[in-house]
């Protein structure tokens, strides 16, 4: 009677049974995930990812709710998610084995995720290193998918990819646009309304849309198809929006890595917009605090009490943000160089710097390291810092090489993989798992496609 049935008719039908004779509800929620993600699956195949990276985004609110906990380890909604894509990444690679040796990086990203799992059998917190090995691991098996996709099904692959990305930010970008006229956002650091869409903090939105720009710049002012050729009024409308967002997040080191993206990719493609803007930033920050202190001294009027002014101009310690990293780093130092070689276990910084701050820090409820080099450092030691580098490095040497040979077609790539080292020196990236989700996934396929150059 049994051999009728495939294997994956049996394996569904265990799971039903075990969802009804499961007396608890959390773990229904799993294999509710589970057998959503086969049926999709038998509809999808391997495309399946891009209804993956299409619904990650406007995931995050459940980043809040556990499927089952234990002790400090929190098993959320989005755990299972992630869980589920690296579950299949495994399967995947084991049936396209004919590209493994194709995916470039494969040996950094494989030996720095080999590390992470060595720092368990010494992790000062070993839930989240689990939780964080896994999130690497996940971010290596998106780059690697996405490449192996590309060269399996080429021009059919970059298109759909791209219109998932626009379908996955159609509903954070509403949501933000909705905060930004309902005055309904986020209230951080002194500022009000930082509009955060979908997202657990305006950060996240921030680098998710500076993202989606670099893709813009890509396809419509570089590439320029027959469609934004006919039509350059829209794609610059697009690009202004999404610049709109970006600036109204009020996150600096997001508006600093616009900046950046804008001086590597525009100056070659767009030198004399560039040099207007560089030129327009520079006249501001000239005549605005004059300017600023005879209003301020002769008609009372501080343009610096409008918040979007103030986040540009205002340098001092209650608005800035730079002196409580530097005050984070000075006082962990301490603590990294008790085990530099070694770390502290891969995930564990926020339970030994919450378990080690002083009483001058207690107030601060951020737990974070703000420096992904610094977080990485201090858990991973020297070693996993230098392997997390060699990831980037190889991909940076790679892309430069191929940008000598054939005039730069590949700025906007090896500019956003600069953007994102930029980042990173300022904000939790490896946090913004919906994010980096996604940028992992273009890289992966952006690899495939300077191959082709």
């Amino acid at each position: 009677m049994l051999s009728r049935f495939s294997w994956d008719s049996l394996v569904l039908l265990g799971l039903i049974l075990f969802s009804i004779i499961n007396p608890y509800t959390s773990g229904d929620v799993l294999v509710f995930l589970i057998i959503s993600f086969a049926i999709i699956y038998k509809i999808f195949g391997e495309y399946t990812l891009l209804l993956l990276l299409g619904i990650r985004p406007a995931m995050d609110y459940w980043r809040d709710y556990d499927i089952f906990s234990y002790n400090t380890f929190h098993f959320n909604f989005n755990a299972g998610f992630s869980l589920l894509l690296l579950g299949w990444a495994v399967y995947f690679f084991w049936a396209n084995r004919e590209y493994w040796k194709k995916i470039p990086s494969k040996w950094p990203w494989l030996l720095f995720i080999a590390w992470c799992s060595l720092t368990l059998t010494y992790s000062y917190d070993p839930a989240s290193t689990i939780i964080e090995t896994l999130k690497a691991a996940n971010f290596f098996s998106l780059f690697g998918i996405t490449h192996i996709l590309k060269l399996k099904d080429n021009t059919n692959f970059s298109k759909n990819l791209y219109l998932t990305l626009i379908a996955a930010a159609v509903i954070p970008l509403l949501m933000a646009l909705n905060q930004f006229i309902t005055h309904t956002g986020m209230s951080i650091d002194g500022f009000t309304n930082r509009i955060y869409g979908t997202f657990a903090h305006p950060n996240n939105l921030a680098t998710f849309t500076l993202l989606l720009f670099m893709v813009w710049f890509q396809k419509i002012m570089v590439e320029k198809n027959k469609f934004w050729r006919e039509n350059p009024g829209l794609g610059k409308l697009i690009g202004a929006f999404l610049a709109v967002i970006i600036f109204l997040t009020y996150t600096r080191i997001a508006w600093i890595g616009f900046a950046l993206f804008l001086l590597t990719a525009g100056w070659v493609y767009y030198r004399r917009f560039t040099i207007g803007l560089i030129t327009g930033v520079a006249l501001f920050y000239l005549i605005f605090y004059p300017v600023n202190a005879f209003l301020v001294e002769n008609a009372n009027i501080n343009l610096q009490s409008i918040d979007i002014i103030a986040r540009l101009t205002t340098r001092n310690r209650e608005a800035d943000s730079i002196s409580w990293r530097a005050d984070v780093f000075n006082k962990v130092l301490p603590l990294y160089r008790a085990r530099p070689i070694l770390g502290y276990g891969y995930g564990s910084f926020a339970q030994v710097w919450d378990d080690s701050k002083g009483v001058e820090n207690l107030w601060d409820n951020t737990s974070e390291a703000h420096n992904d080099y610094l977080k990485v450092g201090f858990e991973g030691g020297a070693v996993g810092l230098v392997l997390y580098l060699s990831i980037f490095a190889s991909l940076i040497f790679r892309q430069i090489r191929i940008g000598l040979k054939h005039n730069w077609k590949n700025l906007v790539y090896l500019a956003s993989i600069f953007v994102y080292l930029i980042l990173s020196a300022s904000d939790n990236m490896l946090h913004h798992t919906p994010v980096i989700w996604w940028l992992w996934a273009l890289w992966g396929m952006w690899e495939a496609e300077t191959t082709e150059l």
